[in-house]
């Protein structure tokens, strides 16, 4: 079925209307040359009308759709940013702006303490990375909120990137060693191009591509 431009629907009408009247009209013409006094019957008049080349103009009379309808929207990375500096939920966004991982744009969630984000989570399961702080209401907030994730939360597949502006309260090889945890950076360091690094290599893994629950 062919869709129209809306805007045009004006002279499409106003065509097709003429192109059938003068259908219509040719048939009367004939049929009253050869039968003057025969009565057209529904059948006839849809015969002359509805011919073969008006079949794009039927579908469109019949159904207007929208083309936006038949647009399969792309479902976004959910990511949640944890930090309790203000400034680092702005330039993570402003980094991030317009950006695409793997084909899918990111949708952020923002949470300033390890407990308001303990909370999100569990209203956004299907969160797809955390962007987490080490120090925030305590010094090791974030690396409770890991174990909380993974213990108490049983998630094992969301995942967590530490993102520390103190690396003293969390050395990377410790952290490793005993965190479950996707990624470390630490923030004197992360650039724009490191941290859309970081998420795609991140969010690379093939059960997030094919859409598995996280």
């Amino acid at each position: 079925m062919k869709l129209y431009d809306s805007s045009k629907m004006p002279g499409l009408l106003a065509r097709e209307h003429r192109s059938q009247s003068l259908v219509f009209q040719s048939c009367m013409n004939t049929s009253e040359q050869n039968h003057r006094r025969r009565n057209f019957s529904d059948n006839d008049i849809s015969s002359c009308i509805f011919g073969d080349n008006d079949t794009d103009a039927i579908d469109f009379l019949a159904e207007e759709t929208d083309p936006q309808e038949y647009r399969k929207s792309i479902p976004a990375w959910k990511i949640l940013v944890v930090d309790d500096d203000n400034n680092v939920h702005d330039t993570t966004l402003l980094a991030l702006a317009g950006v695409k991982i793997h084909g899918k744009p990111l949708e952020f969630i923002h949470a300033f303490t390890a407990k308001e984000a303990h909370q999100i989570l569990l209203e956004n399961p299907d969160t797809s990375l955390v962007l987490l702080d080490v120090v925030m209401e305590t010094v090791d907030a974030g690396l409770k909120l890991v174990n909380v994730i993974r213990n108490e939360l049983r998630n094992s597949t969301l995942r967590i990137v530490l993102r520390t502006g103190q690396p003293g309260y969390a050395p990377e090889q410790k952290v490793s060693n005993e965190f479950v945890i996707d990624g470390y950076t630490t923030k004197s360091k992360l650039t724009r191009s490191m941290l859309i690094s970081v998420l795609t290599d991140t969010l690379g893994d093939t059960n997030l591509l094919n859409g598995l629950p996280n």
